[in-house]
């Protein structure tokens, strides 16, 4: 990624009788109706607030501040014009900055097309506390990544940077100070399905585990933040890995469908219950300390605090989806150029007992029936679902926010046909006068980025004659399952589909499955790294059938109990298949709520069987 130079005037910012400091969004402690997006800061620098109201203002995000000293700031908020990067012609989201009960002179979110420091106007302020808040005024995703003041004459603010160069910039309010979080026999990063298997299984063998979760909720995709039921099914099978992902896994009656069907509190529950886990939720993870070609430590900060740790492990686990952990490493990795699958933000819809209404913005297209297909009505609801998907050509970490905003423009332009334009008016007997968009996700479900390559990578040919390897672990039941935009739709917005086809091949008996050799699940070249997840060692024919939420929890159950193998014999991922294949295999037949309570306990269990246990012998 583009690394961006600190100018030397960011060195002198404590010269006397001046003053610059840094508020960042996150960290008001008072958010109101704004929600905190964690999703981009490998490309723009940050996490920030977002006002996602559905086109209602959402409330005051409010808090207190503290001038170093007395004077006239000028002050800048760094935001972003969204729909003008997407080409059109007005702003969506702006928004106003609220010093002590008075707002500044300048409407924010309407300047440029990329992150960059719109200034707010000038304020007097005394020494001390002062009040301070972001005034949505659309409802429609303005955002505000970080206010800064400064009554330095000549201080112009800071280029753009990464997260980890942020943390160099010497302004006071910039997080620096970095903690140590602690020892860890595995740290695993990232909280869905992958990053849920991985962490509890490994504690219930006696690990110490560190589980970091860049949001609140834990679930991945399968979160009420996105809303993607659990697919995948159980065949019979020797290793009865399964288990403990029923423990937790959602039952939901549709995708997407109502939040408390993806038992977000169910997922809390069952980490909280291990003692074992040490658990950062709202942690992002932003860079690795390495030692010797191995991971030492994951650096991450708190992102509501500020507060920058280091958490260190003898082994990790990239369960990010996106891959960063190989990324940071240097891991052998793989991406497709083009073509890959991409990101869903999925929506609803409900009739309500009176007529309401939803205001045209001239930033929208002005969608007829033909350019989008009618959501699917379950119970009364309208559900938007997985196809209305983007990104097939973009980068899928440069381009990532554009790309989840092209799926916010393609909703609201939607449901602009549906409310004031008849589209689809035949489908509803009051022309949807009732109805009302009462959910959309602006977390993104992202399908595709890169891989981690391992000792072995998995084919579609492996999955469709169904090679068997030796090390097969958990079982795939999906279909190869590969998205491509829909012919029908992709000028709709022109150039910029956003509507996909599923092309399913054959080859997967769901009620036989296929057995994923263990050699996908780690790094092979940097000797400490597993990995649970879309971005396992696949081409992307395997992919198309790993990817679904129930099979990648199995593969963190994999991990989880080879990792903590790994520790007790004192090797690394790829000794486990070359010289302890049968004791793991061993640990995968165990019942799922199978304890150990340390790894002592795991230790004493193999009753000094032979190190070299290969297949058996």
């Amino acid at each position: 990624m583009k690394k961006s130079i600190l100018f030397p005037f960011l060195l002198a910012a404590s010269t006397a009788h001046s003053a610059s400091f840094l508020v960042e969004a996150e960290h008001f402690a008072d958010k109101g109706g704004w929600g905190v997006d964690t999703q981009f800061i490998e490309s723009m620098g940050s996490p920030y607030l977002i006002a996602h109201g559905l086109g209602k203002p959402v409330t005051d995000a409010k808090t207190t501040a503290k001038a170093p000293e007395a004077g006239e700031y000028r002050v800048w908020v760094r935001t972003i014009n969204w729909t003008k990067r997407l080409d059109r012609p007005a702003a969506a989201g702006t928004f106003r900055l609220i010093v002590n009960g008075k707002a500044t002179a300048n409407e924010l979110g309407g300047g440029d097309a990329v992150w960059s420091w719109q200034l707010a106007g000038n304020v007097t302020l005394q020494a001390g506390d002062f009040s301070l808040g972001l005034r949505d005024l659309t409802g429609f995703d303005g955002r505000a990544d970080a206010v800064l003041f400064s009554n330095e004459r000549n201080f112009s603010p800071p280029a753009d940077a990464t997260f980890e160069e942020r943390t160099k910039w010497k302004i006071a309010g910039v997080p620096s100070a970095e903690v140590d979080a602690g020892q860890y026999d595995l740290v695993v990063v990232g909280g869905g399905y992958g990053g849920l298997g991985s962490a509890i299984s490994a504690a219930r063998m006696g690990a110490k585990v560190a589980l970091i979760q860049n949001r609140k909720v834990l679930g991945g995709n399968g979160s009420s933040e996105i809303r993607v039921w659990a697919m995948g099914d159980y065949p019979a099978s020797e290793y009865p890995l399964h288990e403990v992902i029923q423990e937790f896994e959602d039952k939901a009656k549709a995708s997407p469908g109502p939040a408390e069907e993806f038992v977000d509190d169910k997922k809390a529950k069952v980490v909280a219950a291990e003692k074992n886990i040490t658990l950062f939720l709202g942690h992002h993870a932003y860079g690795l300390k390495m030692d010797a070609g191995k991971i030492a430590a994951v650096r991450a900060v708190d992102v509501e605090a500020g507060k920058l740790i280091a958490v260190k492990g003898k082994f990790f686990v990239d369960c990010t989806g996106h891959g960063f952990l190989g990324l940071w490493s240097g891991a052998d990795t793989s991406m497709a150029d083009k073509g890959r699958m991409g990101m869903s933000n999925m929506w609803m819809w409900n009739n309500t007992p009176a007529a309401v209404t939803f205001a045209e913005q001239p930033w929208m297209h002005k969608f007829t029936t033909d350019d989008f297909p009618y959501p699917t009505i379950r119970h009364g609801s309208g559900h938007a679902e997985w196809f209305w998907e983007s990104g097939f050509d973009a980068h899928p970490l440069h381009d990532l926010e554009q790309t989840r905003d092209l799926n916010l423009l393609a909703a609201y332009s939607a449901w602009n046909g549906i409310k004031n334009h008849g589209a689809h008016a035949a489908r509803d007997p009051k022309g949807h006068a009732n109805a009302e968009m009462t959910w959309l996700a602006y977390v993104g479900g992202t399908r595709e980025t890169l891989q981690i390559l391992g000792d072995v990578i998995v084919t579609g040919e492996d999955v469709v004659s169904k090679r068997a390897f030796d090390d097969g672990t958990f079982k795939c039941t999906w279909s190869i399952d590969l998205h491509y935009p829909l012919k029908k739709y992709e000028n709709a917005i022109p150039g910029k589909p956003f509507i996909s086809r599923a092309e399913h091949g054959k080859g997967v008996d769901r009620k036989v499955g296929y057995a994923v050799p263990y050699r996908a699940l780690y790094s092979r070249n940097i000797p400490n790294l597993f990995t649970a997840g879309r971005n396992i060692s696949v081409e992307r024919h395997a992919l198309g059938t790993i990817r679904v939420m129930k099979t990648i929890g199995m593969m963190g159950v994999t991990v989880g109990r080879a990792a903590a193998l790994a520790v007790v014999r004192d090797c690394g991922p790829r000794e486990i298949y070359t010289k302890h294949l049968a004791d793991v295999k061993t640990l995968w037949k165990m019942s799922g709520n199978t304890r150990f309570e340390n790894l002592d306990a795991l230790k004493a269990s193999f009753n000094g069987k032979s190190e070299n246990t290969k297949a058996g012998k």
